[in-house]
C-alpha cells in the first residue's frame, strides 16, 4: 500500500520548500518544481550526537538550498540502497558556488515549531513541526538573487555577490524577510550507528521507465542517461536523454511522448520536455536534453510502474495531430 501524501514516507520534498527552475535557463518559468536549503557540508561525525529533529532540520534545510550532496548524507540507509547519490544528485539538479551561498543563507533563516516529538524505543522517531521559510517566489527576493539563476550568480563579482549577502541579512534582521508558514507535517526517523537518519520510504515509489526510439529514418542516436527512475508520488526531478547525429550534416528534428500504457497520462506531467521545441544538431554534434516529470498524488496504489517512450522524427515528418 503506497503511503498517502500526508504521510511521513512521503515527505521527499515538503509543500512549503520554494519552487523554481532546475537551472534549466531557458524555462524558468515553466518549472514548477525547486526546493532550497542547506548547511556546510560536513563529516557524518558532526551529526552523531544530535537528537532527531536536529539531523531533520540539517536535512531540510540542505534540501532547501538545493545542497543534496549534504542532504543524501542524511537519508536513511534503506532509501540510499534504492538510489545512488550520483543518480540522486543529477534527478535533483544540486546547487554550487555563489547559488548554494546565498541559498544556504537563505536557509539560515528559517524557523521550525515544533509540536511533537517522539522517540520509540532507541532507534526510531516521528517529529511533527511547522516551518517558517523565506518565500523565494516573492519577487523582491527573486530580483535580488537574479531568479535562483545559478550562472547568472556565479558571473557576479565577489564584492556584488557578498553585497547581497548583507541584503538578505538585513532583510533578516529588519523582520522584513517575506515568508512562508507551512503546514504542520509529521516525518519520520531511524537511528543508524547511533546517528539518526531521515526515512522516505522510497520503497513505496513508483518506477519510471523512460525509452528512446528514432522514426522515420532519422539518422541520431538517442538514448536515457536513467532509463528507470524512483518517484514518489508529487515529488518533481529531472532527467536527460542523449542525442547524437551521426549524419554528415545539420538535421532538425521533433521529439513526442507516448505512454505506452495511455490512460496513465493522467498520472505523470511532463512539466518540460526538449519535445516542446524542434532541435536542431550539427554533423556529429551530441547534447542532453532535459525532462522534469512529477507523478500525481492521485495515482492509485495499483499503478506500481509508468512506462514513457520519447520518439524523435525529423522535422518534415514529425506527425500531425488531427484538429478537433
Amino acid at each position: 500500500m503506497r503511503p498517502d501524501p500526508g504521510s511521513p514516507h512521503t515527505c521527499t520534498k515538503p509543500a512549503w520548500l520554494p519552487r523554481a527552475h532546475l537551472a534549466l535557463q531557458p524555462l524558468a518559468a515553466l518549472l514548477a518544481a525547486w526546493l532550497l536549503f542547506a548547511i556546510p557540508a560536513t563529516a557524518s561525525a558532526a551529526f552523531a550526537a544530535q537528537p532527531p529533529e536536529e539531523t531533520l532540520e540539517a536535512y531540510l534545510r540542505a534540501i532547501y538550498a538545493r545542497d543534496f550532496g549534504t542532504a543524501y548524507e542524511l537519508i536513511a540507509q534503506a532509501d540510499r540502497e534504492l538510489k545512488s547519490k550520483r543518480d540522486y544528485l543529477k534527478e535533483n539538479g544540486a546547487f554550487s558556488g555563489a547559488a548554494l551561498d546565498l541559498t544556504s543563507l537563505l536557509a539560515a533563516f528559517i524557523r521550525f515549531e515544533y509540536s511533537g516529538i517522539n522517540v520509540k524505543g532507541q532507534d526510531d522517531a516521528s517529529v511533527t513541526f511547522r516551518a517558517i521559510v523565506p518565500d523565494t517566489h516573492d519577487p523582491a527576493l527573486r530580483t535580488l538573487l537574479l531568479g535562483f539563476d545559478q550562472q547568472g550568480l556565479k558571473a557576479l563579482p565577489a564584492g556584488e555577490r557578498a553585497a547581497r549577502g548583507r541584503q538578505l541579512r538585513q532583510l533578516a534582521t529588519a523582520n522584513e524577510l517575506p515568508l512562508i508558514i507551512g503546514d504542520k507535517e509529521t516525518w519520520t526517523l531511524v537511528r543508524e550507528h547511533g546517528e539518526w537518519r531521515v526515512v522516505l520510504g522510497w520503497t513505496a515509489a513508483l518506477e519510471i521507465h523512460f525509452e528512446a526510439q528514432t522514426l522515420a529514418g532519422l539518422p541520431w542516436s538517442f538514448a536515457p542517461l536513467q532509463p528507470t527512475l524512483r518517484v514518489m508520488p508529487g515529488e518533481t526531478l529531472q532527467t536527460y536523454f542523449r542525442v547524437k547525429n551521426l549524419a554528415d550534416t545539420p538535421l532538425t528534428g521533433k521529439a513526442r511522448h507516448v505512454f505506452v500504457t495511455p490512460e496513465h497520462a493522467d498520472y505523470l506531467d511532463i512539466i518540460y520536455c526538449f519535445c516542446y521545441l524542434q532541435q536542431t544538431l550539427a554533423p556529429g554534434e551530441e547534447k542532453q536534453f532535459p525532462v522534469v516529470f512529477r507523478p500525481s498524488y492521485e495515482t492509485p496504489d495499483t499503478i506500481t510502474e509508468l512506462h514513457v517512450r520519447y520518439e524523435f522524427f525529423p522535422l518534415e515528418a514529425f506527425p500531425v495531430e488531427p484538429s478537433k
